[in-house]
């Protein structure tokens, strides 16, 4: 294989994909805003290349004689896309746009398309499939969605070679603390009361930021996931809300209890909530040989341990 461009390479899977593929003697470029990219700074054995998807400029520069292309540049968070829906459109399916444009002007071989366990919603059956029905409940999940759409229009039109990665719940450290996890390590590392919204009977499946990184790039690398799409996650041991947050604050040995407080007054509202999401990730064990090894008591005490768990996100000039 040779040189792969990882978009989003300073954000938090992204930058962990990175060191990994460094790692296994890949040669990396990584793309990024300069904000990100200062924030988690690449090895350096990487390329670094600082811009913005929205940029053709900065990303024909980027992709110059790059043969696999890994997208993780987006704009996420349940708060921060919410309140920022048009932004939240553009960064992410214009963004994948320039993307796949650029992929076949440069004669790309193959990208690797980060999605989201969100374009499936609330589901009736889980352990969730790749075939499930997809049911975004959230401007965020519109955008993958269609973003996968486009990566497969691209693939039926210019030929492009791609794999879809659907993300589960992943944490780890050097998150940024607007997620369930990295909110309350953050919170009780800080000795503060882990805030809990609702009854804390949400049922999720976490996977560590080092096992969805490997799964990324098995599906980067393997020929029998292209045109596919895969779930990446770890479905060993869901776990609700409320037991989260007590096993976190045994793990820190923390003397805290959670705080309760009503739905209405979180980032999520009831009609946005998903209720249980567990990954079917069968599909990328049998194809890929995905198999996530680090256990979530070991995920967590490594992401307490390593800390740089970020308070809020980089604040760019531009998008």
């Amino acid at each position: 294989m040779e040189k792969i461009l990882v978009t989003g390479g300073g954000g938090f899977i992204g930058s962990a994909v990175v060191k990994q593929l460094i790692a296994e003697g890949n040669a990396v470029r990584v793309f990024d805003l300069a904000e990100q990219i200062n924030r988690n700074k690449p090895p350096k054995e990487a390329e670094i290349y600082k811009g913005s998807i929205l940029d053709t400029n900065d990303l024909t520069n980027a992709m110059e004689g790059c043969s696999h292309v890994m997208h993780f540049a987006a704009m996420l968070g349940v708060k921060k896309t919410e309140t920022r829906r048009l932004d939240c459109l553009t960064v992410n399916m214009q963004g994948a746009n320039n993307i796949l444009e650029g992929c076949v002007k440069d004669g790309v071989k193959k990208i690797l398309f980060a999605s989201s366990s969100e374009v499936y919603g609330e589901q009736e059956q889980n352990p969730i499939k790749e075939t499930n029905p997809l049911n975004p409940k959230s401007i965020y999940a519109v955008t993958k969605l269609a973003g996968e759409e486009y990566v497969k229009a691209f693939k039926q039109r210019y030929k492009l070679d791609y794999t879809i990665a659907r993300f589960f719940n992943v944490y780890g450290s050097g998150q940024v603390a607007e997620f369930v996890m990295s909110k309350f390590i953050k919170a009780v590392c800080e000795n503060k009361e882990p805030v809990i919204y609702g009854k804390g009977d949400q049922v999720r499946a976490f996977c560590f930021v080092e096992d969805a990184a490997r799964g990324a790039i098995l599906a980067l690398k393997s020929k029998k996931a292209n045109s596919d799409v895969f779930n990446i996650g770890n479905n060993t041991e869901p776990i609700t809300m409320a037991e989260l947050a007590q096993k976190i604050i045994d793990l820190n040995c923390a003397k805290l209890k959670p705080k309760v407080i009503p739905l209405q007054k979180s980032d999520r509202s009831e009609e946005r909530e998903i209720n249980r999401r567990i990954p079917d990730i069968s599909k990328a064990k049998e194809v890929l040989g995905y198999e996530p090894v680090v256990s979530l008591d070991e995920g967590i005490k490594k992401t307490i341990e390593n800390g740089g768990i970020h308070k809020s996100w980089c604040n760019p000039s531009k998008m």
